[in-house]
């Protein structure tokens, strides 16, 4: 935290960013990133790191993206961890990020989540994707 940002201002953030993503309001998580933002996780390979690179991963989410829902947000000094369920027309994939601010940005980015359904996801991804 930096001086006068507060646990609550930090848990806000985090918030609105997770659910700006489940909105696809990526204009707005854009404004939220560090320009050195690093971020990794079980997701697999993403061409770039920095805000480009993570906004060209939920870019190729959005189709199959409906909402995210929050559950539970831990605040422990300028770390925020997020659990949450990443809403999708086949199933609620439960998620968890790690999010590290330096000021009221998102310098890093830990995401896990559950791959026991993933395939099922990806596949109606891919459907999407073709009849578009």
């Amino acid at each position: 935290m930096t001086p006068g940002q507060s646990r609550d201002d930090l848990k806000a953030l985090a918030i609105r960013y997770i659910e700006s993503v489940g909105q696809n309001r990526l204009d707005v998580v854009a404004d939220m990133l560090h320009p050195g933002l690093q971020f990794d996780g079980n997701f697999g390979p993403v061409a770039a790191q920095g805000p480009q690179g993570w906004l060209g991963a939920l870019r190729r989410l959005s189709p199959i993206l409906q909402k995210n829902e929050v559950r539970k947000v831990v605040v422990q000094g300028s770390e925020v961890c997020i659990l949450y369920d990443f809403v999708t027309p086949i199933c609620p994939v439960p998620s968890v990020e790690w999010l590290t601010f330096d000021a009221d940005k998102i310098s890093s980015i830990y995401l896990l989540f559950d791959r026991s359904r993933w395939p099922e996801v990806l596949q109606e991804l891919q459907r999407r994707q073709k009849a578009e």
